[in-house]
């Protein structure tokens, strides 16, 4: 008998915990990262999204050249505010204009975005941000509960994921940089790699599931750009493990859900970030586990709710403290997250679920889809194939 209950409590458990071991010879990278080939699409027309046919966009690029991150976090971010436009935007051009320019083979261009590359890497851009290790030594955002108080992981984190996101800008020009170039490239990946992306490698948080998948996207970038698939497949494994973790089986986001009045807006945020990251797995050839997939096709259910009865997806309790949560209905973002502007696209490409209209939230991402990138996930959902 009590090999028998033995046997069912184990059986139990495997069946509520995610059991995927992605192998290496299960990864088959797609040429250009998120698609097989990049092709001209509607929502990255060139009379849309940027291009460097216009001089004023390489310079805004330029910029980004050694840019101090940190001294413009200090002086306009908090722990409630992120103003990240410095180095996200000129970011999101650089990736625009070069998808547009591949799209179109348009070789003017595409040296344009190589040297954009280049002076980026030898500018050490973004080396100087905090790191990952140095981050843990200060104190939490919102540190006793003030809002205005310094977040010092914001500044971390959009560093690590802008910094993804040249890596997968990089990855695109791949094939045009020389011995020299790629050598100067790879440099600087290496290094920005070891600072800020490597140390999450095997971290699972404890809490929340936010942008780039919690780095998880700019690992499997650095895998795709050092042709790495044991790196690949153990990523992979790995973030299941953690989404698993921080998904609910209703469908709530650990975290992410529960910020208050910025429930709804933070939990669009990381469902777009973990169905972005669930895609490229996919594509790579990674088989998603049934239970996995179950929960994001109930985080996205719960979008859905919180666009129909914000009341009703508010009244799910969290069982604990969220230091991080908007109690001030002043501060209410009661919509879907507008950075997240190919969440439509993804629910319904992973999930098959529908996303419901939300006029607000419609109306807000036009100016992030005329940016050309969904920065949550590095690459443009709409433009799949």
């Amino acid at each position: 008998m009590k090999n028998f209950l033995g046997i069912l409590i184990l059986a139990l458990f495997i069946a509520n915990h995610v059991q995927a071991k992605v192998k290496s010879t299960d990864i088959n990278f797609a040429n250009h990262f998120y698609v097989d080939s990049i092709q001209s699409c509607k929502a990255m027309d060139k009379n849309y999204t940027a291009t460097f046919d216009k001089k004023q966009n390489v310079k805004k690029v330029k910029k980004l050249i050694g840019y101090d991150w940190p001294a413009d976090w200090e002086m306009n971010s908090s722990s409630m505010i992120v103003r990240d436009k410095g180095i996200t935007v000129p970011m999101t051009m650089l990736m625009s204009a070069t998808h547009n320019a591949i799209a179109n083979d348009n070789h003017d261009s595409v040296v344009i975005a190589k040297n954009l590359l280049l002076d980026l890497a030898k500018g050490n851009t973004l080396y100087d941000s905090i790191g990952y290790n140095e981050v843990q030594k200060k104190p939490m955002c919102y540190a006793g509960g003030d809002i205005n108080a310094p977040c010092w992981y914001h500044q971390y984190a959009f560093a690590r994921d802008v910094f993804s996101n040249y890596m997968i800008t990089a990855l695109w020009l791949k094939d045009e940089l020389n011995e020299q170039e790629f050598k100067t490239v790879n440099l600087y990946i290496k290094k920005m790699y070891k600072k800020f992306i490597k140390p999450v490698e095997s971290k699972i948080e404890e809490q929340g599931f936010y942008q780039m998948a919690n780095g998880g996207t700019g690992i499997l970038a650095y895998a795709s750009w050092a042709n790495d698939r044991k790196l690949a497949a153990k990523q992979i494994t790995h973030r299941f493990k953690e989404i698993d973790k921080l998904f609910y089986e209703d469908g709530y986001i650990n975290n992410n859900s529960f910020r208050g009045y910025r429930g709804q807006w933070y939990h669009s945020y990381g469902l777009d970030s973990a169905l972005g990251f669930v895609y490229l797995a996919q594509l790579w050839g990674a088989e998603v586990p049934t239970k996995l997939l179950n929960k994001l096709v109930k985080a996205s259910e719960v979008t859905n709710l919180a666009i129909t009865d914000w009341n009703k997806f508010k009244s799910r309790k969290y069982a604990g403290a969220n230091h991080n949560a908007i109690e001030d209905p002043e501060n209410a973002r009661k919509r879907t997250h507008e950075r997240a502007f190919g969440l439509d696209i993804l629910m319904k490409i992973v999930t098959n679920v529908e996303l419901v209209n939300d006029p607000e939230y419609l109306s807000r991402r036009k100016q992030y889809m005329h940016q050309g990138i969904d920065e949550l996930v590095g690459f443009n959902p709409h433009c799949i194939n």
